[in-house]
C-alpha cells in the first residue's frame, strides 16, 4: 500500500499541522513516511501545501506527484490543482470555502463543512483543520484514529489538546456519516 496525500489551501489554515499529524500517526504505525510543506511568500493568505506519502515499503521519491487524496480548502488552490489531479483521486472540499465542479468524473467528491462545524462547535474556524483531518481519516482509513488522537495529544500538549481532539472526533463522525455514500474504492488505486 502506498498513498499520496496533498493538503492545499491558504497559509494560516493549518495545512502543515494536518500533514505533520498524519505523518506522525503513520510513523506510530511503523509505516514508511515522507512529508513536506510549502508556503507562499506572505504565508498567511498565500498558497500553502502539505504533502504526505505513506507506504508499507520504502519510498523512492519523497514528493507527491499524483495524489490519491486531495484535500483543498481554498478556491484558489482548488482551481489551480483540479485540472492536474487524476480523476481517480478522492477529493475532499469544504463547501463553505469552495464551489467545486460537481460534474467531476471519478470516485469521489466529498464535501466536508469543516469551517462551518468549527464555528458551530467552537465559535471560530480555527479547528476546521482537525475536523477535516478527522473526516479524511474516517473515510480513507489511511491510519487508525487512535494514532492520530495520540499525536494530537502530544503535538498540542501546551495548546488545548482536548479541543483539538474534540474537533478531530467531530470530523470522524462527519466522515463516518459521509462514508455511507458511495465514493469509490480507494483501496483499488495502487501506485
Amino acid at each position: 500500500m502506498k498513498k499520496e496525500v496533498l493538503f492545499s489551501g491558504k497559509g494560516g489554515q493549518g495545512l502543515g499541522v494536518m500533514g505533520r499529524i498524519l505523518a506522525l500517526a503513520a510513523t506510530i504505525e511503523e509505516k514508511e513516511v515522507a512529508s513536506s510543506s510549502s508556503y507562499g511568500g506572505e504565508v498567511t493568505g498565500g498558497l500553502s501545501q502539505s504533502e504526505v506519502i505513506i507506504s508499507d515499503e520504502a519510498i523512492d521519491f519523497p514528493s507527491v506527484l499524483d495524489p490519491d487524496i486531495l484535500v483543498t480548502v481554498s478556491q484558489d488552490s482548488y482551481d489551480q490543482l483540479i485540472s492536474h489531479t487524476d480523476c481517480r483521486a478522492l477529493l475532499f472540499c469544504d463547501p463553505g470555502l469552495i464551489d467545486p465542479d460537481h460534474n467531476r468524473e471519478g470516485p469521489g467528491l466529498i464535501l466536508i463543512p469543516a469551517a462551518e462545524q468549527a464555528v458551530e462547535n467552537f465559535g471560530k474556524s480555527q479547528f476546521a483543520n482537525m475536523i477535516m483531518l478527522g473526516a479524511v481519516v474516517a473515510l480513507t482509513q489511511i491510519v487508525r484514529p487512535e494514532s492520530v488522537a495520540q499525536v494530537i495529544g502530544q503535538e498540542f500538549k501546551a495548546k488545548s489538546p482536548e479541543l483539538n481532539q474534540r474537533a478531530f472526533a467531530i470530523g470522524l463522525r462527519i466522515g463516518g456519516e459521509a462514508s455511507q455514500c458511495p465514493v469509490g474504492d480507494l483501496a483499488n488505486r495502487e501506485h
